[in-house]
């Protein structure tokens, strides 16, 4: 995703419609998630469930996006109120690094679960390691998303280029389609251990997952500090018997910097509360704990958020009127 106005301008519009939002009696909050194939739209759709019965005024929304980058931007410019992404991108969109040229207004409200980059292929194509990606046709995620960022690090940090491959900006839907289909010969798939994509391609074709070596592993996490190395259990999925190690990101829910106190504390406080509620969308979400919360220790966490682990309760209350948080 582009920036087709000075970053300053687009920000500064984004905290008049965030402070515009405020002034209504009752918040709509926009999540901004992923695709339907992926982890984050049905873990934002429970988040948006939950804080529409827990928080009295407030009525919350998933909202299908590109992914990491797309939502971060888009918090920033006030398009959506909170944002699902990957560490590493949050990490360059607060410092203004990498594909981002200034720095972008955004705080942590909490840490959310580590997402496996799941390398993939068909055993048929007798690719297994990520050397043997070179000159193959290679889904590295859809423009805009966290996958896409991940992809390009891992092939980068191992020795690859995209000029090295056949780059395909696509879908999680797309990409699994393009392997179904021998239009692909791998993919890169983001998501939580056990993510529906992954999880129902097994079912109809045999497939691979290339496993890193502990040196590769090495080499990633010095280059890319919020990287670590997660190994996926076997039997995972169908035909996977023995364990493959991967690359694990943490997520994280992000808002804008101008988001008021009282709402970050409630939504903040609520999600814990309901932990138990979330753990029915995926097994993942186990992993979002209050000991997990400074993963992203590059980031701030917001105000709202610190307030709560000051004195950490189940008696959430609900944030103030709209009209006067601001």
């Amino acid at each position: 995703m582009h920036l087709s106005r000075p970053l300053s301008v687009v920000l500064a519009a984004g905290i008049l419609s965030l402070m515009a939002s405020c002034s209504q009696s009752d918040r709509t909050l926009a999540i901004a998630t992923g695709g339907p194939a992926g982890l984050y739209y049905p873990f934002g759709g429970g988040m948006a469930s939950l804080w529409s019965e827990a928080l009295p005024g407030v009525n919350a929304k998933a909202e299908v996006t590109g992914g990491s980058v797309t939502n971060v931007i888009q918090v920033a410019r006030g398009e959506s109120d909170l944002g699902i992404a990957m560490a590493d991108v949050v990490t360059s969109a607060y410092t203004g690094t990498g594909r981002f040229p200034e720095p972008l207004p955004l705080r942590v409200l909490f840490t959310a679960y580590p997402n496996i980059v799941h390398v993939l292929s068909l055993r048929s194509s007798g690719i297994e390691s990520i050397t043997d990606l070179a000159g193959k046709r290679v889904a590295i995620g859809a423009q805009g998303s966290g996958t896409a960022v991940a992809a390009t690090n891992m092939l980068n940090g191992l020795g690859l280029s995209l000029q090295d491959i056949a780059p395909r900006y696509l879908s999680f839907g797309e990409t699994t389609t393009g392997l179904k289909d021998g239009t692909l010969d791998a993919g890169f798939v983001v998501g939580g251990l056990g993510i529906a994509a992954v999880t129902e391609l097994a079912v109809t074709r045999d497939i691979q997952i290339i496993s890193l070596t502990e040196a590769e592993l090495a080499e990633l996490t010095v280059q890319h500090p919020a990287y670590s190395g997660y190994t996926i259990p076997a039997g995972t999925y169908a035909g996977v018997d023995e364990p493959r190690q991967a690359l694990g990101i943490w997520s994280a829910v992000v808002v804008h910097e101008a988001m008021p106190e009282d709402l970050a504390y409630a939504l903040t406080c609520s999600v814990y509360k309901e932990h138990q509620r979330l753990l029915s969308i995926s097994p993942v979400v186990k992993d979002m704990t209050l000991d997990n919360i400074h993963q992203l220790a590059a980031v701030p966490l917001h105000s709202g958020t610190r307030r709560y682990l000051q004195n950490p309760t189940d008696n959430c209350p609900a944030p103030e009127p709209a009209e006067a948080a601001l």
